[in-house]
């Protein structure tokens, strides 16, 4: 069973245009091939910082002179931390161009969950608005009447 994270864009219509479904853990194609992988998912930023990150790892290898062993391992590390971190990486992403993590789905297969969103869903979310807080009574000074112990403790008779 995999579970899928459902990201709305803000202003999406009610025919369910503007979801997007995002599975939980490890991307096997990250690890393959990680910068198309990247481009192929839209993650501009991230696929830039990969490559200045691949690049900067074998040209420290190459300096070091640690070989091409080393440096081979440290691209597979490299990878390896991308494939985990991916799908991570895609919901920062989609919270950056305003989605909103609205759900989670489950199911054996992407077809399955938005099954099982749908089957619960309610139409698109309302924009949430911003509310001013009510104003905090300061904590000092304190009230006349509200002599008595500090703390958790009841007043004595109430």
């Amino acid at each position: 069973m995999r579970i899928y994270t459902v990201h709305q864009r803000a202003g999406a219509p009610a025919d369910g245009e503007g979801l997007v479904f995002v599975k939980e853990g490890f991307a096997w194609p990250a690890l393959f091939v990680p910068l198309l992988w990247l481009l192929f998912a839209r993650l501009w930023l991230a696929a830039l910082a990969f490559a200045i990150v691949a690049l900067a790892l074998a040209a420290a290898a190459e300096t070091l002179g640690l070989g091409p062993n080393a440096a081979i391992v440290l691209s597979l590390a490299l990878q390896f931390l991308l494939a985990c971190e991916a799908n991570d990486i895609r919901r920062w992403t989609l919270a950056r161009r305003g989605y909103a993590e609205i759900a989670i789905a489950s199911g054996r297969t992407l077809v399955e969950a938005e099954r099982d969103f749908f089957r619960r869903w309610e139409g698109p979310s309302a924009p949430v608005e911003t509310r001013s807080a009510a104003p905090h009574r300061a904590i000092w000074p304190r009230r006349p009447e509200d002599r008595g112990p500090i703390g958790v403790f009841p007043k004595a008779g109430g």
